[in-house]
């Protein structure tokens, strides 16, 4: 892998486990999961199968993963009924990045903002008109500070009791034109 900080994409049956228990390891030290709901200690769901993973490993060190997944629409993602109640419609295509999570003691190193980074990449590459994210109140801070729209919080998941997420929005248009200064 990179012996760099940036994320690389991974797609291997061994990677996709290694990302499953490396999710439930991290909530677990930050204090966020019911680990009742995680009884073998990780996080594997069906749209794994389909999602782009990426990671920042260094020497064999998992130091942070994430995932992208994108849909025609809202109507057609993993979330749609999540989306539907809450009454968020937008026009697709549309980018989820999901279980972004780095591990504790490599916090501070940049590693967050260059996931964040690497998820604009390929929502670009892949031609998104949106992107939603579901952040903690400190990642949801830091996205408003790079100019995103909050859509509201999202509705409680017992997976993480005591945590409120807010969904953060982002324009791909408005990002694609402060990146080429064609505001």
């Amino acid at each position: 892998m990179s012996s760099d900080l940036t994320p690389v994409v991974v797609d291997t049956e061994k990677w996709l486990d290694s990302i499953a228990y490396f999710r439930v390891e991290v909530w677990k030290l930050n204090g966020m999961v019911d680990m009742s709901h995680f009884p073998d200690d990780k996080c594997l769901e069906e749209v794994d199968k389909i999602a782009t993973h990426l990671i920042v490993e260094r020497k064999g060190v998992l130091m942070a993963a994430t995932r992208y997944v994108q849909y025609p629409d809202l109507a057609s993602s993993h979330n749609k009924d999540y989306y539907e109640t809450a009454g968020i419609s937008l026009s697709g295509p549309i980018g989820l990045p999901e279980h972004t999570v780095v591990h504790p003691d490599y916090a501070g190193r940049g590693l967050g903002k260059a996931i964040a980074d690497a998820h604009v990449r390929q929502a670009m590459r892949n031609g998104a008109r949106y992107m939603i994210t579901e952040n903690s109140p400190t990642a949801a801070e830091i996205m408003r500070k790079r100019g995103r729209k909050s859509l509201g919080m999202a509705p409680g998941d017992p997976r993480f009791p005591n945590i409120e997420f807010e969904w953060m929005l982002s324009d791909m248009k408005l990002i694609v034109a402060e990146l080429t200064g064609k505001n």
